[in-house]
């Protein structure tokens, strides 16, 4: 069965059992039909600006950050999303409220919560119904979903990334059992226990790459997506590390019967772990016509995948 094309090009593309919420590349959201995946209302812009991140905590909210380098202004709010989204204020009035030194008269419409943060959000993650979050240089942090602290801690740093620019800038975050797993644009990676933010653990990839997104697998297994066209498996628990070449900058993947099924620069790829004892073997690929955004397995549809003009298609329909 054929989807409709999304009402706008889709940044985000979040999905639980209760909602479908499209975040497109303006900033706009809206919902769409959990089965039909067509837009079930217009799109509303609750943030005046481009979502940078966001993460769906619990059932019912939706945790977004906003971020505007022009006027140095970041926000974090959590939206109930069984609420209609509303427009909110647009930027040229908050340029206005900003000279007026009034800007906290003005959030993020419709939010649960709403707050300044005084440095860039980085990277989201939800831990037992609790948000887990990073901000540029000042810290990790864990708030329940009303918005109350449970632990705050200093920013991350490994001895071998002093020396490389913006080497500890944390860029994901993910809950794995009872810890936090953060990985930062050098290659550093860490275990932090999520009952307290402590370190359990650190250490650093040689990628001689920039990490541009990470991607959990089953078990403890990860995949990077990294620049100059490079992608990586790391498996620690063997101490294994592969990388391959691409031929773009891959934007999402999920782990299926142990295969990531990646998508990307007009392609999609499968890699297996057989291949990697397999001498000289590469993971399999398959043309698209545009950019995959998304992948996502469609309960009984098998896989498809969204692409950067809103148009869903399946995933690698022909492989190499």
């Amino acid at each position: 069965m054929s989807l409709p094309d999304t009402p706008a090009p889709p940044r985000f593309l979040l999905k639980n059992q209760e909602h479908v919420v499209l975040i497109d590349t303006e900033g706009g959201l809206c919902f769409l039909h959990p089965e039909r995946y067509n837009a079930l209302d217009p799109i509303r812009f609750p943030f005046p600006g481009v979502i940078t991140n966001a993460v769906l905590l619990g059932p019912h909210h939706l945790v977004s950050t906003w971020v505007e380098r022009e006027i140095s202004l970041a926000r974090l709010a959590v939206l109930d999303l069984r609420e209609p989204l509303q427009d909110g204020i647009e930027l040229p009035e908050l340029r206005v409220a900003m000279e007026l030194n009034q800007i906290d008269n003005h959030h993020v419409e419709g939010a649960v919560w709403s707050h300044v943060l005084d440095a860039e959000p980085l990277a989201l993650c939800v831990y037992e119904q609790d948000l887990i979050f990073c901000t540029h240089h000042r810290g990790l942090y864990r708030v329940t979903s009303n918005s109350d602290e449970v632990w705050r801690r200093k920013s991350i740093t490994w001895e071998s990334l002093v020396e490389l620019p913006d080497g500890d800038v944390i860029v994901s975050l993910f809950p794995k059992n009872d810890a936090i797993w953060a990985f930062s644009l050098g290659g550093g990676w860490a275990e932090i226990d999520a009952a307290d933010g402590s370190i359990r653990r650190r250490g650093t990839l040689q990628f001689k790459s920039s990490v541009n997104q990470v991607w959990p697998g089953d078990g403890n297994e990860w995949l990077f997506g990294l620049s100059h066209n490079r992608m990586a498996w790391w498996i620690p628990d063997e101490d294994h590390l592969q990388m391959e070449i691409v031929q773009g900058p891959i934007q999402d993947a999920i782990f299926s019967e142990g295969n990531w099924l990646i998508t990307g620069w007009r392609q999609d790829i499968v890699w297996n772990k057989s291949q990697f004892s397999v001498e000289n073997s590469k993971p399999q690929s398959a043309p698209r016509a545009e950019i995959g955004t998304s992948v996502f397995d469609r309960d009984g549809h098998g896989h498809w995948v969204l692409d950067n003009r809103g148009q869903w298609t399946p995933f690698a329909s022909k492989l190499d």
